[in-house]
């Protein structure tokens, strides 16, 4: 057998091992969802009700969530569509500071590697059936969303005045900054501010350039001293879905 044969043979025998090696690793992870489907169902009707996250495309979410919460978040899947929850019991859900920073953990850890279109915090269904219904009358608009916002992240920002006095000038600089930050997202909008800023905006960014677009807002915080930037993120992009049921 001449060398080149003998290096495609270990070439064939190496893709032969790997393949055999993702189809043991598919074959336990079916195994682990069945059994997690199974406590879905049971944690599931004792306790009532299903605490929302977000939606995702199927099968994309749980390499991106910890050990911990890949066991605590349970999938429920309409189509191509899954419904990201946690089996609570139904009840109107008291949001404190405490569900907030639990629902944006999960939701981020969620979003690390895919895209998720996250639910705002509070929103519990009764039952699996109510959650399988939302997704299906839901379907064209959360599609749609996830289209949005597939691959990008959310970046905040808030500008006000470095001097009280000079607000209006401030304002209109502050414009000037949106229009040119514009330019480097998918979508943007202005969205209501406390009254000490002048402009408050959520820009949807790419997630391969969102660090360009801080060097962007940067670049701009240098040229415009008669500004205060207070730029956050990357994000979910809390501000870009409206979720209805």
């Amino acid at each position: 057998m001449s060398r080149e044969s003998d290096e495609e043979a270990r070439r064939r025998e190496a893709e032969r091992r790997e393949e055999a090696g993702r189809r043991a690793e598919d074959a336990e992870q079916a195994v682990a969802q069945a059994r997690r489907e199974l406590r879905d169902v049971e944690r599931g009707d004792g306790a009532g009700g299903y605490y929302l996250y977000g939606v995702n495309r199927a099968g994309t979410w749980r390499a991106g969530l910890g050990s911990k919460d890949r066991d605590d978040v349970l999938r429920i899947r309409y189509r191509d569509l899954e419904a990201l929850v946690r089996a609570v019991p139904f009840s109107v859900p008291q949001v404190d500071r405490e569900t907030v920073q639990e629902h944006q953990r999960i939701v981020w850890n969620a979003s690390k590697r895919d895209t998720v279109l996250p639910a705002p915090a509070g929103v519990v269904f009764k039952g699996r059936r109510a959650v399988i219904r939302f997704l299906q009358e839901q379907y064209i608009p959360l599609e749609e969303g996830i289209s949005l916002v597939e691959g990008h992240w959310e970046i905040r920002l808030h500008l006000k005045p470095s001097l009280p006095e000079a607000r209006s000038g401030a304002a209109e600089a502050a414009l000037h900054v949106y229009g040119e930050l514009r330019r480097y997202a998918r979508a943007a909008f202005p969205f209501a501010h406390e009254d000490e800023h002048v402009l408050s905006a959520a820009f949807l960014v790419n997630r391969g350039s969102w660090l360009q677009f801080m060097d962007h807002a940067e670049e701009l915080g240098h040229r415009h001293g008669d500004l205060v930037f207070d730029v956050t993120g990357p994000w979910p992009p809390y501000d870009f879905v409206r979720m209805t049921r």
